[in-house]
């Protein structure tokens, strides 16, 4: 069983929770180049996960790719606190957000039947060095 915890995403958000008000107003999530530098702070915030933390990551990614339902599961993607342009083809964002990660394409054969979602976050959050 495969324990699915979208709150490792969350983690790849410091990128966009550290912007200002006018950073943000300056940033256009539908153009090219605001995408791959958000592809980019995203990864090098992955970059700092341990072996196991970039597992949970790619496997909660995975899983929303898989299931074939992303807007179900697109406010884990990308936080609705902050202030962006809804995002035009929210598949090609994921793809790309899981390929600039992994490097490699999402499994559609992913096993969302042996999956499990948990919601499990210890008392002193995250542990993702692990």
């Amino acid at each position: 069983m495969i324990e699915i915890n979208f709150n490792y995403i969350h983690q790849l958000h410091h990128f966009l929770l550290s912007r200002t008000d006018d950073e943000l107003d300056f940033f256009f999530i539908n153009e090219k180049a605001s995408r791959n530098h958000i592809y980019q702070e995203m990864r090098n915030e992955f970059q700092k996960f341990g072996p196991v933390s970039k597992k949970k990551t790619l496997d909660a990614l995975e899983y929303i790719w898989a299931t074939k339902n992303i807007s179900k599961y697109w406010r884990y993607i990308l936080p609705q606190e902050i202030p962006l342009d809804e995002v035009e083809n929210k598949q090609q964002f994921l793809h790309d957000l899981f390929v600039t990660l992994a490097g490699r394409e999402p499994d559609s054969a992913f096993d969302i039947c042996n999956s499990k979602i948990v919601d499990a976050v210890g008392p002193y959050g995250l542990n993702i060095k692990d």
